[in-house]
Parts: structure tokens; C-alpha cells; sequence
């Protein structure tokens, strides 16, 4: 009669292990916050090739719109040059926030643009930015490298 007793108890264990599974998944997929609302938002850009003696210097201008970071960014050296896209915030996990991209219109005169290697990045995989203090200062981290002093000035 012991044996009841001891499957009692696996069962009882499996029932633990479970429902700590559950609390721990929730507690890691977290679902993502919507961005605030009227944020704008103006910084500068450049991509260098110090190999061939090539940069590129773009202007982008940000701002949320239905829970969604619209972007425009263009070349002051070329006003044939329109990048516009759409940023989606999917998911915050361990202080990263994890975004989407999707472009909305592009147009340029010029083929082999560095920029092209971002915008082919950003499309194919889902990027992180992350928030970090030095002292008073906000600094945010991006998965590209790319470091933003926040909050952006207006």
C-alpha cells in the first residue's frame, strides 16, 4: 500500500513543476509597452568606410504614431535620397526592448549605399535597443552598435 503514496506524491511534484514553469515563462515574456504618445525626435547619422574613404551623412527625424515609431530619414547632400519606415515594438525581455521594421517608401538615385547593409538588417531579423544610466545621463544601446544619448532633443 505504500506505493499509492509515493505516486501520489510524483504526481503531486509533476503539478509543482508545471505551474512553476508557467510562472516562470510568463514572468520572461512580457508583453511589449506601447511607446508614448507625441515623442519626436531629430538625430544625425554617418556611415564610414575608412578602406575606401567613403561616408554617408543621413538626417532622421522620429516620432510615435499609434504605437509605432515612424521614421524619415534623407541626405542632406542629396535630396533624391527618402527612407521611410515603420518601427513596432514586439517584445521586452531583461531590460531590451525588441523591435520590428518595416519599410514604407524608398527611393534613391545611387546604388551600393552603406545604408542599404542597415536597412537589410533591420528587415530580416527582430533588433534590440536597450536603455542604459551613466551617472545622470540615458543612454540607449542598440544590438547594431549604435549608442543614442536620450532623451532625443527636440
Amino acid at each position: 500500500m505504500r506505493w499509492k503514496s509515493a505516486l501520489n506524491g510524483k504526481w503531486l511534484l509533476v503539478y509543482f513543476l508545471m505551474a512553476a514553469s508557467t510562472f516562470a515563462g510568463a514572468r520572461l515574456i512580457t508583453p511589449a509597452a506601447a511607446p508614448q504618445a507625441g515623442v519626436e525626435g531629430f538625430i544625425q547619422l554617418g556611415f564610414y568606410d575608412l578602406m575606401s574613404r567613403r561616408k554617408e551623412i543621413y538626417d532622421s527625424h522620429m516620432q510615435t504614431v499609434n504605437h509605432a515609431t515612424l521614421t524619415t530619414i534623407t541626405n542632406p547632400n542629396d535630396n533624391r535620397f527618402v527612407l521611410k519606415g515603420k518601427f513596432s515594438e514586439i517584445n521586452e525581455q531583461n531590460g531590451k526592448r525588441f523591435f520590428s521594421y518595416t519599410p514604407i517608401y524608398y527611393s534613391t538615385a545611387q546604388k551600393g549605399l552603406m545604408i542599404d547593409g542597415l536597412v537589410d538588417m533591420l528587415m530580416h531579423i527582430d533588433f534590440w535597443m536597450q536603455p542604459v544610466y551613466v551617472g545622470n545621463k540615458q543612454l540607449v544601446v542598440g544590438q547594431s552598435g549604435a549608442i543614442f544619448l536620450y532623451p532625443l532633443r527636440k
